[in-house]
Protein backbone atom coordinates (compact mmCIF):
# COMPACT_ATOMS: atom_id res chain seq x y z
CA UNK A 1 0.00 0.00 0.00
CA UNK A 2 1.71 3.11 -0.94
CA UNK A 3 1.78 6.04 1.75
CA UNK A 4 0.57 9.68 0.64
CA UNK A 5 1.56 12.35 1.40
CA UNK A 6 0.61 14.39 3.87
CA UNK A 7 -0.86 18.24 4.14
CA UNK A 8 2.55 19.26 6.05
CA UNK A 9 4.93 17.56 3.74
CA UNK A 10 2.82 18.84 0.69
CA UNK A 11 3.46 22.30 2.53
CA UNK A 12 7.08 22.37 2.95
CA UNK A 13 7.33 21.41 -0.74
CA UNK A 14 5.40 24.27 -1.62
CA UNK A 15 7.30 26.35 0.56
CA UNK A 16 10.89 25.10 -0.79
CA UNK A 17 9.33 25.92 -4.60
CA UNK A 18 8.22 29.08 -3.39
CA UNK A 19 11.80 30.03 -2.07
CA UNK A 20 13.55 28.74 -4.88
CA UNK A 21 11.40 30.42 -7.59
CA UNK A 22 11.85 34.25 -5.40
CA UNK A 23 15.74 33.49 -5.54
CA UNK A 24 15.36 32.86 -8.76
CA UNK A 25 13.42 35.57 -10.07
CA UNK A 26 15.55 37.93 -8.24
CA UNK A 27 18.65 36.84 -9.95
CA UNK A 28 17.09 37.18 -12.66
CA UNK A 29 16.31 40.95 -12.17
CA UNK A 30 19.76 41.91 -10.59
CA UNK A 31 21.10 40.28 -14.11
CA UNK A 32 18.60 41.81 -15.91
CA UNK A 33 19.79 45.31 -13.75
CA UNK A 34 23.41 45.22 -13.96
CA UNK A 35 23.05 43.91 -18.21
CA UNK A 36 21.14 47.40 -18.66
CA UNK A 37 23.55 49.06 -16.76
CA UNK A 38 26.07 47.53 -18.69
CA UNK A 39 24.51 48.87 -22.21
CA UNK A 40 23.97 52.19 -20.80
CA UNK A 41 27.79 52.62 -20.08
CA UNK A 42 28.73 51.45 -23.31
CA UNK A 43 26.31 53.54 -25.08
CA UNK A 44 27.82 56.67 -23.12
CA UNK A 45 31.08 55.62 -23.58
CA UNK A 46 30.90 55.02 -27.44
CA UNK A 47 29.46 58.49 -28.23
CA UNK A 48 31.99 60.23 -25.43
CA UNK A 49 34.84 58.17 -27.61
CA UNK A 50 33.52 59.70 -30.82
CA UNK A 51 32.93 63.25 -29.48
CA UNK A 52 36.10 63.15 -28.12
CA UNK A 53 38.41 61.79 -31.90
CA UNK A 54 36.20 64.14 -33.77
CA UNK A 55 37.04 67.57 -30.93
CA UNK A 56 40.62 66.18 -31.83
CA UNK A 57 40.97 66.17 -35.09
CA UNK A 58 39.11 69.30 -35.68
CA UNK A 59 41.82 70.29 -33.19
CA UNK A 60 44.73 68.89 -34.74
CA UNK A 61 44.08 71.10 -37.65
CA UNK A 62 42.97 74.35 -36.91
CA UNK A 63 43.41 77.10 -34.23
CA UNK A 64 41.11 79.30 -31.90
CA UNK A 65 39.43 82.09 -33.87
CA UNK A 66 39.93 84.76 -30.72
CA UNK A 67 38.82 87.28 -33.07
CA UNK A 68 35.05 85.43 -33.54
CA UNK A 69 35.27 86.32 -29.36
CA UNK A 70 36.19 89.95 -29.12
CA UNK A 71 36.02 91.08 -25.50
CA UNK A 72 33.66 88.78 -24.58
CA UNK A 73 35.53 85.76 -23.76
CA UNK A 74 37.64 87.66 -20.71
CA UNK A 75 34.15 89.00 -19.41
CA UNK A 76 33.10 85.29 -19.18
CA UNK A 77 36.69 84.03 -17.78
CA UNK A 78 37.31 82.26 -20.80
CA UNK A 79 33.92 80.08 -20.67
CA UNK A 80 32.01 79.83 -23.54
CA UNK A 81 29.01 77.89 -25.10
CA UNK A 82 30.68 77.73 -28.45
CA UNK A 83 34.15 76.94 -30.06
CA UNK A 84 35.18 78.98 -32.82
CA UNK A 85 37.93 77.32 -34.77
CA UNK A 86 39.83 78.54 -38.32
CA UNK A 87 42.68 77.07 -40.62
CA UNK A 88 42.43 73.97 -42.65
CA UNK A 89 38.49 73.52 -42.53
CA UNK A 90 38.09 76.94 -43.04
CA UNK A 91 36.38 79.35 -40.11
CA UNK A 92 33.41 77.06 -38.59
CA UNK A 93 31.74 76.71 -34.85
CA UNK A 94 30.65 73.64 -32.65
CA UNK A 95 28.16 74.64 -30.13
CA UNK A 96 25.12 72.80 -28.59
CA UNK A 97 21.03 73.32 -28.85
CA UNK A 98 19.85 76.04 -26.68
CA UNK A 99 18.19 73.14 -24.34
CA UNK A 100 21.44 71.97 -23.37
CA UNK A 101 22.58 75.13 -21.00
CA UNK A 102 20.70 74.01 -17.90
CA UNK A 103 18.38 70.96 -17.27
CA UNK A 104 15.95 70.13 -14.93
CA UNK A 105 14.44 66.65 -13.62
CA UNK A 106 10.91 66.34 -13.51
CA UNK A 107 8.96 64.18 -11.27
CA UNK A 108 5.87 63.91 -13.70
CA UNK A 109 7.53 62.59 -16.73
CA UNK A 110 10.74 60.71 -14.69
CA UNK A 111 13.06 62.19 -16.92
CA UNK A 112 15.91 64.53 -17.96
CA UNK A 113 14.75 67.69 -19.97
CA UNK A 114 17.24 70.02 -21.13
CA UNK A 115 19.31 68.00 -23.55
CA UNK A 116 21.09 68.34 -26.06
CA UNK A 117 23.64 67.50 -28.96
CA UNK A 118 26.61 68.80 -30.74
CA UNK A 119 26.64 70.64 -33.88
CA UNK A 120 29.09 71.32 -36.46
CA UNK A 121 28.23 74.72 -38.47
CA UNK A 122 29.98 76.37 -40.89
CA UNK A 123 28.71 79.25 -43.13
CA UNK A 124 25.16 77.74 -43.97
CA UNK A 125 26.24 74.32 -43.70
CA UNK A 126 24.81 72.80 -40.29
CA UNK A 127 26.20 69.07 -39.10
CA UNK A 128 24.52 66.89 -36.24
CA UNK A 129 28.15 65.56 -34.61
CA UNK A 130 26.04 63.19 -31.84
CA UNK A 131 23.26 61.11 -31.84
CA UNK A 132 20.36 61.06 -29.62
CA UNK A 133 21.68 57.88 -28.08
CA UNK A 134 22.68 60.12 -24.91
CA UNK A 135 22.09 63.28 -23.14
CA UNK A 136 24.59 65.97 -23.16
CA UNK A 137 23.75 68.73 -20.65
CA UNK A 138 25.65 71.76 -19.26
CA UNK A 139 27.68 71.65 -22.06
CA UNK A 140 30.45 74.58 -22.12
CA UNK A 141 34.14 75.34 -23.45
CA UNK A 142 36.96 76.95 -21.45
CA UNK A 143 39.40 78.34 -23.54
CA UNK A 144 43.25 78.22 -22.38
CA UNK A 145 44.72 80.77 -21.58
CA UNK A 146 41.74 81.82 -19.52
CA UNK A 147 43.23 84.58 -17.35
CA UNK A 148 42.60 88.58 -17.37
CA UNK A 149 46.57 88.67 -17.21
CA UNK A 150 46.98 87.56 -20.82
CA UNK A 151 45.83 90.61 -22.28
CA UNK A 152 47.42 93.13 -19.74
CA UNK A 153 49.62 95.34 -21.12
CA UNK A 154 51.23 95.75 -16.95
CA UNK A 155 52.22 92.64 -17.19
CA UNK A 156 55.19 90.85 -19.89
CA UNK A 157 57.82 88.69 -20.01
CA UNK A 158 58.82 86.36 -16.73
CA UNK A 159 56.02 88.50 -14.88
CA UNK A 160 53.73 87.03 -17.22
CA UNK A 161 54.74 83.97 -17.31
CA UNK A 162 54.66 84.04 -13.07
CA UNK A 163 51.28 84.76 -13.47
CA UNK A 164 49.86 82.72 -15.79
CA UNK A 165 51.82 79.77 -17.24
CA UNK A 166 49.52 78.78 -20.19
CA UNK A 167 49.73 82.49 -21.68
CA UNK A 168 53.73 81.66 -21.80
CA UNK A 169 52.61 78.09 -23.83
CA UNK A 170 52.75 78.77 -27.64
CA UNK A 171 49.70 76.43 -28.44
CA UNK A 172 45.94 76.74 -27.87
CA UNK A 173 44.01 74.45 -26.05
CA UNK A 174 40.17 73.78 -24.48
CA UNK A 175 38.60 72.35 -21.87
CA UNK A 176 34.94 70.28 -22.42
CA UNK A 177 32.91 70.25 -19.69
CA UNK A 178 29.36 68.90 -19.77
CA UNK A 179 27.44 66.36 -18.24
CA UNK A 180 26.53 62.98 -20.07
CA UNK A 181 23.46 60.60 -19.58
CA UNK A 182 21.69 57.67 -21.33
CA UNK A 183 19.21 58.15 -23.46
CA UNK A 184 17.18 56.05 -21.00
CA UNK A 185 18.35 57.74 -18.28
CA UNK A 186 14.75 58.03 -15.56
CA UNK A 187 14.79 59.75 -12.12
CA UNK A 188 12.33 56.87 -11.37
CA UNK A 189 14.70 53.98 -10.91
CA UNK A 190 18.55 54.94 -9.64
CA UNK A 191 19.37 51.31 -9.42
CA UNK A 192 19.92 51.49 -13.21
CA UNK A 193 20.98 54.97 -14.23
CA UNK A 194 24.74 56.19 -14.46
CA UNK A 195 26.01 59.39 -15.01
CA UNK A 196 28.95 60.78 -16.46
CA UNK A 197 30.82 64.30 -15.09
CA UNK A 198 32.97 65.18 -18.66
CA UNK A 199 36.35 67.26 -18.26
CA UNK A 200 38.17 66.47 -21.54
CA UNK A 201 41.12 68.55 -22.09
CA UNK A 202 42.27 69.21 -26.20
CA UNK A 203 45.40 70.31 -27.24
CA UNK A 204 45.46 73.00 -30.17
Amino acid sequence: MKKAFTLIELLIVIVILGILTFVLFSAYNKISEISFRVEQERRVNEELLFLSEVLQNFANRNSIDFDQYGTGLVDMKWFTWTLYLSWEDGKFSIYTSWSCVEYSKTPTSGHLDGWCSFYFSSGDKVVKLTNDSVYFSQAKFKIIPYSDDYFSSELNGAELCETNYFACVNDDWFWLFTDVYPRAYTTWVWSNNIHVLVQHFFNI
